[in-house]
């Protein structure tokens, strides 16, 4: 408003002097009583002007939306902030500063104009709904939300031939019949489902259909309201006779009458509140806090909960006398995976929404692509949708969406405690330039080219060949410790996948990972990592410079093999065993590479850090856009991205919590699997040499009842036993916790494992740090022997035992106060905002300290 009328000289100079600034969702610009700074014009998202009365509580008493501005009243009067700004969600300020908005902005006779008009309006309004308060009527407006609601439900019946070959899904025609049943009546409703499913959208519907669809409609987020305050919220406090405070003073049941109140996250509800609405809906009328005065009881409710009818009656959330009442009126509102026969008209609406919004004009999608979003579980449902389309279409350079284009997943939200080491402008150059990876890659290469012929060629005694010493007493606890202090960057530096990349570099395949891969390679990982570690401890490959070779020497095969047949890095990606350590092990390190979303959404338009440009024609080998990477199981800090981002969105952070272990988006029941599988295989791997001993022992209780049995045999019983019981033990902890936390066990299965990471590294590291400081010297006589010295094979530690041991002891009780920790957020995610009962901790802390325990005594 204050610029429509400014020429383009004029709008040039105002934008030369302001500063576009990006908030978060729920991130206050500034509070009540700050003492105003700036003037804002709002250029994406929504505003709220919030009021904190003297008792904390809040309201909202406006809106600001793109194209309004605020800020100008405490510039004008030289006073604070008589109201609170807060971001709805994401959203992007134009700001000028005082002096600016004082010195350029109001001396422009248009502008000033504008103004007073401006804060002429907001007056009359004001008045206007101070006056109207009391009836709070909310008109049921048309949104792009009713539109969506529209295609959730399946629209109206069919009036053309095309329409009548998408038909809705039997889900989504459930879920219109089921909108047609709860607005035939004023009962009460419970409306369940997952998140983003769409049961405020179905809520609305319900409204619009029923006979209060002319009166007013509310969504409470009962998240955002204190506890001790929500009976006030809900039925008001006793009136003042003061002018006006009569409205401020009505509940929200009473602002609402003959219209309908929706309780989203309804279980917050505390017992009394819910018997005090239960005895409101039967009376048909209420009692204000602190009065006497009965008044009607005219408003509709229906409740919400992310959760399902069995958790909520498990949990004994609600209260039973109200809970049968619901029963009657429950609808669970099907996930987006339910009713897939919808995504064509979904995708279709949101493609051209958005190419509206975006100046584009792309009219489809590619057969293929379509098959990818029809494939795809959507764990995130309709808002996971919206985002994928709206970044395809910002990503597309045709009419048309292609494969390439569609990123799955869900981002990661910057985090808190992190600190952006592409600060230091020494590692972002060395990070930016080509040393790196080049030069560590070169390295290695040479270290592992010569490991490989030394373990090929030299003695075969395991002690005297420098290959061995290479091998297991330093290269393998190193790459142990990268794990926790640099995350997955061993694979941007491993050189076992440089024969495949030469490769490549002839061949230029360009057919696309298989499906098959993708959907199970978190098992196939799994599977080759239990079997290269099978192969190690079972045929002792820590004595055999011949095994060692052939482990090595496989995996460089496997990853020339297919690197021939498939673009990119789909070994490292999808396939191989060492990058299945790697994964795990990554996701508590210290090291993170995330990507500021805000600038890759708002900001970037090439999207080279993903797709490749001139310079950079690959792109990401990982197959990962940096606005989607929310851990370090994929990532292998390659900096190809923040060789290619021009925007500077790339962070690579230090951080103190890793969240993902409990905020990880995309748990997997594959990764849980490995990472009680490694937690099994530690033990055999702790004993080392004393393995053929504890399999002698063992062969010898088993000879009376059967025949010798070749050691390997022992062995290998050994070792899958000890996999198959910790597999058995996790699944009934799973079951019994989930019992107890009254949660779902087929949703807690995949996530608990990861909490249990940061114990199972830690022991790795504890047993991988003792053999580095006991073994490491054999470097120098291997040396020497090999430039044809006489060497001197006297043992000399790094480290005393003594103190090696207090750093053993250290490290794994670390790794067990960090594993509480997960294991503890872990459960408080699936619980929400809700207490969960401590027994349902009792088995995997007792699980933890048995594990480090036993591992402190065998180390």
């Amino acid at each position: 408003m204050l610029f429509k009328k400014l020429g383009p000289s004029q709008l040039r100079a105002a934008a030369d002097i302001c500063t576009v600034r990006y908030y978060d969702g729920g991130q206050w610009v500034y509070e009540q009583g700050d003492n105003g700074r700036d003037f804002y014009i709002l250029g994406i998202g929504e505003v709220e002007l919030v009021l904190t009365r003297k008792d904390a509580t809040t309201s909202v008493v406006g809106r600001i939306t793109p194209g309004g501005h605020f800020g100008e009243t405490s510039l004008l009067t030289g006073k604070p902030h008589a109201l609170g700004a807060r971001s709805v969600g994401d959203i992007a300020l134009i700001c000028f500063e005082k002096n600016l908005f004082e010195q350029a902005l109001l001396s422009d006779r248009t502008i000033y104009q504008q103004m007073n008009l401006a804060l002429a309006e907001r007056l009359r309004v004001s008045f206007r709904d101070q006056a109207d308060t009391a009836h709070s009527v909310r008109k049921t407006e048309t949104r792009e939300e009713d539109f969506e609601n529209f295609l959730l439900l399946g629209g109206h019946d069919a009036k053309s031939e095309a329409e009548a070959k998408n038909k809705p899904s039997n889900a989504a025609r459930r879920s219109q019949a089921a909108a047609r049943k709860f607005a035939a009546n004023l009962e009460p409703i419970l409306l369940t489902g997952e998140k983003g499913t769409g049961k405020k959208f179905l809520a609305k519907q319900i409204h619009q259909q029923s006979q209060y669809a002319g009166g007013p409609y509310i969504e409470v987020e009962l998240r955002q309201i204190n506890q001790e305050h929500m009976p006030e919220k809900l039925f008001g406090t006793a009136q003042d006779a003061v002018p006006f405070a009569q409205a401020r003073q009505s509940g929200i049941l009473e602002q609402f009458s003959q219209g309908t109140v929706v309780l989203l996250h309804a279980e917050l509800l505390s017992f009394p509140l819910q018997q005090k609405i239960l005895q409101s809906m039967k009376s048909g009328s209420f009692r204000r806090s602190g009065s006497e005065e009965e008044v009607p009881m005219q408003a509709r409710l229906i409740f919400v909960s992310d959760d399902s009818l069995t958790n909520l009656e498990h949990q004994d959330v609600f209260y039973a006398p109200l809970f049968s009442e619901l029963r009657g009126q429950h609808y669970r509102v099907p996930s987006l995976c339910e009713h897939k026969r919808d995504l064509p008209r979904l995708i279709d609406y949101y493609l051209h929404r958005y190419s509206r919004e975006y100046g584009k004009n792309i009219a489809s999608i590619s057969p293929d692509t379509l098959g990818i979003l029809m494939n795809y579980d959507w764990p995130g449902n309709l808002p996971e949708l919206q985002s994928v389309i709206q970044r395809a279409v910002m990503l597309a350079q045709s009419s048309q969406i292609l494969s390439g284009q569609i990123i799955l997943g869900l981002p990661k939200t910057e985090g808190k405690w992190e600190f952006n080491v592409l600060r230091i402008p020494g590692v972002k150059n060395f990070l930016r330039s080509h040393v790196f990876p080049v030069v560590p890659r070169f390295v290695i290469g040479l270290v592992i080219m010569a490991t490989v012929a030394a373990l090929l060629l030299g003695p075969s005694e395991a002690g005297r060949n420098i290959g061995m010493t290479l091998s297991w007493a330093i290269g393998w606890p190193l790459l142990f410790f990268s794990f926790f202090f640099l995350a997955r960057t061993w694979c941007s530096v491993c050189t076992l996948a440089l024969p495949g990349n030469l490769a490549q570099a002839v061949v230029k395949p360009d057919r696309p990972t298989p499906l098959f891969i993708k959907k199970y390679s978190g098992w196939i990982m799994a599977i080759l990592c239990i079997a290269v570690l099978w192969v190690e401890m079972v045929w002792d490959a820590y004595s055999s410079p011949l095994l060692t070779a052939t482990v090595i020497l496989a995996v460089s095969a496997g990853s020339f093999i297919f690197s021939i047949f498939y673009k990119r890095r789909v070994w490292c990606r999808y396939l191989c065993p060492l990058g299945a350590i790697n994964a795990i092990f990554a996701m508590p390190s210290v090291l993170e590479l995330r990507a500021n979303r805000h600038l890759c959404l708002n900001r970037c338009h090439e999207h080279s850090c993903f797709r490749g440009d001139d310079h950079h024609q690959s792109g990401c080998p990982m197959f990962r856009h940096p606005f989607l990477v929310d851990n370090n199981r994929d990532c292998i800090m390659c900096a190809e991205c923040i060789k290619s981002c021009s925007n500077s969105s790339i962070h690579l952070n230090l951080r103190l919590t890793p969240e993902e272990l409990w905020d990880l988006n995309t748990p997997r029941r594959a990764d849980s699997f490995l990472i009680v599988s490694l937690g099994a295989i530690f033990f055999p791997f702790a004993l080392h040499e004393n393995f053929s001993t504890v399999a002698s022992t063992v062969s010898g209780w088993l000879s009376p009842a059967m025949m010798q049995l070749p050691p390997f045999v022992v062995k290998s019983f050994i070792f899958f036993s000890l996999i198959g019981l910790f597999q058995l033990g996790y699944v009934i902890m799973v079951k019994l916790v989930a019992k107890y936390a009254a949660v779902e066990d087929k949703s807690l299965k995949p996530m608990l494992g990861y909490g249990f990471i940061p114990l199972i590294l830690g022991c790795y590291l504890a047993v991988h740090f003792e053999l580095f400081m006991a073994e490491a010297w054999r470097i120098w006589p291997n040396l020497q022997e090999l430039f044809g010295l006489e060497p001197t094979y006297v043992p000399l530690r790094i480290l005393s035992e003594d103190s090696t041991m207090v750093l053993q002891a250290i490290t794994v009780c670390g790794g067990m106060l960090a594993s509480f920790y997960a294991i503890y957020r872990i459960m408080a995610r699936f619980r929400g905002e809700r207490a969960f009962s401590s027994e349902s901790l009792v088995l995997p802390y007792s699980f933890m300290v048995f594990l480090g325990g036993l591992s402190l005594y065998l180390i």
